[in-house]
Formats: C-alpha cells, structure tokens, sequence
C-alpha cells in the first residue's frame, strides 16, 4: 500500500496528514497480519504460551484442588479471547482497529458539528489546509508598515511602536508553530495507535498469565490514550481554526484595501503559542485520566474502639489480644456454682456408702435369699458426730444479754 507522497505549496499540510494517516493503517494492518501469520514469531510465542497455560492447568487439576465451575468457564473463554485478538483479522478489524483508528474521527466530527465548530460535509484536514494557505497569504502581503495608512491609530495596536516581534519574525513563527503543532500532535496519536495495533499477536498472549496480565491493561489504556487524545486533539484544532477563520480573513481583507494592519503578526504568533501549548497539555491531562489506577474512595470514618464497647472489667482481669472479657461477678457466680454441684456429689457418694454398709445376709432358713437393710445400724461416720451446738463463754453471754 502506498501512501500520497509529500509535496510543497498549498497542499502540504493536508498531504503530511493523508500521509500519517496512511502510515498509521498500514503499520496497524500489516503489521497485525505478519506477526500473526503461521510460523511467525508472535505465533510461535503464542503457542508456547498456549501450550504452557494448558499445562499448569493439567497439574493444578493432578495436584492441586479441583477447579469450580466458574473457573473453568473463564479459562476457556480467556482462551478464546486470545485466539481471537492474536489470529482473527476480521474480528480484530471491527472490535479495536476500526474503533481505534476510526472512531475519534466520527465522534469529534459529532462532537464539532453539535457545538458550531465543525462544518458538514468538510473534513478538518481541509480546513487546516485552507488556514494554512490564508496565512502564507498574509505573510506575503506582510502588516503594511511601509504604507502607514492606520484605520485608527489612536487604538490599542493601531501603531507598529507597540509590535514587539519583528513582522516577518512573528508571521513565520506562528506558521511554524501551527504546522509543527498539528503535524507532531496527529503524528504522535496515530502512529502511536498503529504500532500498539501492529503489536497485538505477542500482546494477546501475556494475557493467561496474571504476572503479565499488567502489561495487557498497559497495553489497552494505551490504545484507550490515543483514541481520547485523538478527540480531544482535533477538538482543540476545531476551536483554533473557530477563532483563526475570521481573523485571518479580516486581516487579508483589511490589507486589500490597502490599511496597514500592526497589531496582525503579534496576535497571530499568540494565538498559535497558546493553541500549541494547549494541545500538549490536553494529551497530558487524558495521559493522567487514562492511567489513573482504580477509582477515587472516600476516607474511612472514625469507629468506636472495641473496648468502649465491652463493659469495664472490675477487678485486676487481665485479657490478651482475641481472648473473652469475663466479669468478676461471672467469676464469684461460676465458683459458688461449682463449690454446690461439688458438695452434692460428695453427698450422694456418702449415700450409696452408708447404704451398703448397711446390709445383713439373709438368715438361714428364711423364705429365699435377698439383702435386707438392717434399720438399727448407725450411719457411716455417724457416731462421731456432734449431738450439741457448739458454744464459748462470749457467745453465751451475748444470748443471755
């Protein structure tokens, strides 16, 4: 494919633009279609990395916990993503290139015509072919300052005391910074979209592997870059041939009828400048969204500490990190409750005891063998037991006060 070759004279700008256009979709198509023939080496890097993905698959499925369901559905369709931006030309076409190389130009197109700074039916190129031209025009005919016919020189840049830029010097300046401008602004965009394109077979397959997998974003927000800059670059040129127009064609018309024009080479060297530095800041400003990492989150607000949530503790209870605060009244219940339930064991032992010990042999002759407690018999332990209060003298004498 060849692309219009470059030529001096009144088509210059509008041939360099044909010509980095036509540079950009030819390093985007064939570059894409060698890299991703049979036997090329993005191919041959693919199929070592498909062969390699399905490996650590077979093993994670010998040794390692079987896969879910889920995971299964987005391994085979992660395949089949990759298949299909490394080797399939016709989907590739219409899903990226096409809207990567292509579609800036519809939406500022939609965009310019909707906000009045894009004509219908005439593309930017042309414009900025036609601007060029008015310019190189005025520069001919120069600012009038060998006639000296001011339309009224009593207002602000109606004398050429007040020029600060030579005529010729401002005029060639801001021709050169309107070309130079457009031409590295597009240059950059374009060219920038066809070598991400023409990369897309060795970049599809870093796509299996999530140690890689960063370079595949890197590689989308790249292409997402120069489809925002590619907008917004040929936004900032409709609003600058918006404002250039009209001035260009005031001045020419002014010059024809023969008025000097002053104050033309310094207000054309501005408005080219800051149009210039415009449009870089607007690429660094999409650089900086573009590549933003995740979303903006708000702060965490201030919670309650979990001790002012948990009763004090009364006492000198200590807790450790993860332990259960116990209060000290939980404590005095739990071992009141444990002394009962122990007393009431040691009582039903000395039952079973003094039950046994109680027990006679049947006497000979009786109606049949059988145990039979014997009523008399003290209890077990009960003979040393105390049959009276125990008192002392103090005690007796508070009773009887």
């Amino acid at each position: 494919m060849a692309c219009p070759a470059i030529i001096t004279g009144d088509s210059f700008l509008l041939r360099t633009l044909a010509h980095i256009d036509c540079q950009a979709q030819v390093i985007g198509s064939y570059g894409y279609l060698a890299l991703g023939q049979p036997g090329s080496t993005a191919s041959v890097l693919m199929t070592s990395l498909l062969t390699l993905f399905i490996a650590l698959f077979g093993i994670r499925l010998l040794f390692g916990p079987p896969p879910g369901a889920r995971d299964l559905v987005f391994d085979v369709l992660k395949i089949g993503i990759v298949l299909t931006l490394a080797f399939s030309w016709p989907a590739f076409r219409t899903v990226i290139y096409d809207v990567t190389l292509k579609g800036p130009v519809e939406i500022a197109t939609t965009i310019g015509t909707a906000s009045g700074n894009a004509r219908p039916g005439e593309g930017l190129a042309e414009r900025l072919q036609r601007a060029d031209n008015a310019i190189v025009r005025l520069t001919e005919v120069g600012a009038g300052r060998n006639l000296g016919a001011l339309i009224d020189s009593e207002a602000p840049g109606g004398t050429f005391e007040s020029s600060a830029l030579a005529d010729d010097t401002a005029f060639g300046s801001a021709r050169l910074l309107f070309l130079a401008g457009t031409i590295g602004t597009l240059a950059l965009l374009r060219i920038a979209a066809g070598l991400l394109l023409a990369l897309t077979p060795l970049v599809a397959g870093l796509y299996f592997f999530p140690w890689t997998r960063g370079l595949v974003a890197g590689w989308i927000k790249g292409l997402v870059l120069t489809m925002t800059g590619s907008i917004g670059a040929a936004l900032v040129l409709s609003v600058e041939l918006a404002i250039i127009e009209p001035w260009l064609a005031d001045a020419l018309k002014v010059r024809s009828l023969g008025y000097a024009i002053p104050a033309a080479p310094t207000e054309l060297f501005a408005i080219m400048l800051a149009f210039a530095i415009v449009q870089l800041m607007m690429i660094w400003l999409l650089a900086r969204v573009v590549f933003t990492r995740g979303w903006l989150t708000l702060p965490d607000f201030p919670r309650m500490p979990e001790a002012q949530l948990v009763p004090q503790v009364i006492g000198n209870a200590r807790t450790g990190s993860g332990e259960v605060t116990i209060l000290r009244a939980e404590q005095i219940g739990t071992a009141v409750e444990n002394v009962v339930r122990r007393e009431q064991t040691i009582a039903n032992e000395r039952s079973m005891r003094t039950g046994l010990s109680g027990m006679s042999e049947v006497a000979s002759g009786s109606g049949g063998p059988g145990p039979v407690i014997d009523g008399g018999a003290p209890r077990l332990g009960s003979s040393y037991r105390r049959t009276s209060l125990r008192s002392s003298r103090a005690g007796q004498a508070r009773d009887r006060s």
